[in-house]
């Protein structure tokens, strides 16, 4: 199994291949469970950077026939990973709710009923430094059955308690499909994490791509 691949002790500077091989040292299992604590959350994963884990999540979770929409503002590696996926997808207005219901019941009535439905958004955007508004955000995703998905890159470290970002601080991680957080812009180092269920970290070890054909980070990082 994925667990069983720990090793007991660190012999290398580096982890020698991919997770999924030779990779996943004991560090990654102190990290993840810290992560976990930390942001309150089900179950964590931790990639080689935030880009790493945007295309992972997204080229492998919305699948055939689902639809996601994602703020026109989003970041660069979010859209990558859109593309590399197999879903529909449609931008909405930043930070406009209005567009994205209007979006959304539009595309409702021509897809089919299994289809799930994928709102993407940042807690704090790159460029302009503002926010949504995630608790409406939150409250029509769960009034429509919706999974929402939250990039923290911006706010990790900046905003919250302890740094812990905008969705804690706001008390609605347990409304949160996924959060994404990156190490490289406040904390200073290297690496990501995608949080959310231990059923979406499980399916995230066996689909994404970007985690399962890529060398571990060296002990030292971790």
């Amino acid at each position: 199994t994925f667990q069983s691949l720990l090793k007991s002790e660190i012999t290398a500077n580096g982890a020698t291949g991919s997770r999924l091989l030779s990779g996943n040292h004991n560090y990654y299992k102190e990290l993840e469970e810290f992560i976990m604590e930390f942001h309150n959350v089900e179950k964590a994963l931790v990639f080689n950077s935030g880009y790493d884990a945007n295309i992972g999540f997204f080229s492998a979770v919305p699948q055939r026939g689902d639809v996601v929409f994602y703020d026109e503002y989003i970041h660069a590696s979010i859209r990558d990973g859109i593309k590399m996926g197999n879903a529909k997808s449609y931008k909405f207005k930043h930070n406009d709710l209005d567009d994205l219901k209007a979006k959304c019941q539009a595309e409702r009535s021509r897809s089919p009923k299994d289809a799930d439905f994928y709102i993407v958004t940042e807690s704090v955007f790159s460029m302009d430094g503002d926010s949504p508004d995630l608790k409406s955000l939150a409250k029509f995703c769960r009034k429509k059955g919706s999974h929402l998905i939250v990039d923290e890159a911006h706010a990790i470290g900046i905003l919250g308690k302890n740094g812990k970002g905008l969705v804690q601080d706001l008390k609605i991680e347990k409304q949160i499909f996924a959060r994404i957080v990156t190490f490289g812009k406040a904390l200073g180092c290297h690496g990501a994490a995608v949080l959310g269920s231990v059923q979406l970290i499980d399916f995230l070890v066996n689909f994404a791509r970007s985690f399962i054909y890529t060398t571990g980070l060296p002990p030292h990082s971790v």
